[in-house]
């Protein structure tokens, strides 16, 4: 709702509220004059009585709606398939209050065209709708970068409440993430005490913003399921990456006799192994072998 008198912090707030408030009532506006100290829009259509004028107050950055006429000269029947005020920030916030009622996986951008087809009648392509849904993202759970320095508390508190959790983060030179190492108590606990000495590294492509790798430690248990040893993301997979990850592995294990390791034929496995480890037996997963034949 917006009235005469209302307070915005700035003028990218009053814009963003009017541009959603426009989408809902079926209109497009148009700026007719902006500046730092005034914010003018009318409606598209020529000739239109729909007007709203805000100006700075002299007192920081808030502005204050002095005039709203809030009432259309022109007909509202038709319908705007391409609204020009149907922004990704606009509709990442309509969207945002669903990320919390609902498992976000479940939501895609073909998900977020459909729906504003339906409650607006707005077309908009997939590259909007999939810049929406990271916008709503970003509201519901923080940027990516906000995440990033949550990790020193996250590893810290997963140690507490966690009673042998072993974690470890490691920074490039010019301060910035680089590797980030998590086994909990519980799971080496537990394979030290009923799982086979066998050990499944892996490691796999990470396809979000910022790209990386993730390495995987597992083991199976007794019922042939896959149990989580260690975690750990960073950005390649090549020699110094791999034998970070297997050395925080060993002193989150301890030393285990007769350990077994099987993986793919990736050098850099191999090297890190025969390194950090030096009395386990490294061996080759035969699908992964059979499927180099092939090749």
């Amino acid at each position: 709702m917006i009235y005469k008198g209302q307070f915005f912090p700035t003028k990218k707030d009053l814009k963003r509220l009017v541009g959603l408030f426009a989408m809902r009532q079926n209109f497009e506006w148009k700026v007719k004059r902006s500046n730092k100290t005034t914010l003018q829009l009318v409606c598209l259509i020529d000739n239109c009585t729909w007007k709203l004028r805000a100006v700075r107050r002299d007192e920081g950055t808030y502005f204050q709606v002095r005039s709203f006429i809030n009432e259309h000269s022109c007909p509202l029947e038709e319908i705007h398939r391409r609204h020009r005020q149907a922004s990704a920030v606009i509709i990442g916030e309509v969207v945002a209050p669903r990320l919390q009622q609902q498992d976000s996986r479940l939501m895609r951008p073909k998900d977020i065209i459909a729906d504003m087809k339906t409650m607006y009648g707005i077309q908009i392509m997939y590259s909007k709708a999939y810049q929406a849904l990271h916008y709503a993202l970003s509201l519901t759970y923080g940027t990516h970068e906000e995440t990033f320095q949550l990790l020193p508390s996250f590893g810290y508190l997963l140690e507490q409440q966690n009673p042998g959790t072993i974690t470890d983060l490691h920074y490039a030179d010019d301060s910035k993430f680089l590797y980030f190492f998590m086994s909990l108590g519980a799971s080496v606990r537990g394979f030290r005490r009923c799982i086979r000495p066998v050990i499944a590294v892996d490691g796999t492509y990470l396809k979000g913003r910022f790209g990386g790798t993730m390495f995987v430690a597992t083991a199976q248990d007794g019922n042939e399921q896959v149990y989580p040893i260690a975690f750990r993301y960073g950005d390649f997979e090549n020699n110094l990456s791999w034998e970070w990850f297997l050395d925080c592995l060993k002193g989150a294990l301890g030393h285990i006799d007769d350990l077994v390791f099987i993986s793919d034929r990736h050098a850099s496995i191999e090297a890190g192994i025969s390194k950090v480890f030096l009395y386990a037996t490294h061996t080759i997963c035969c699908w992964h072998f059979a499927e180099n034949v092939k090749k």
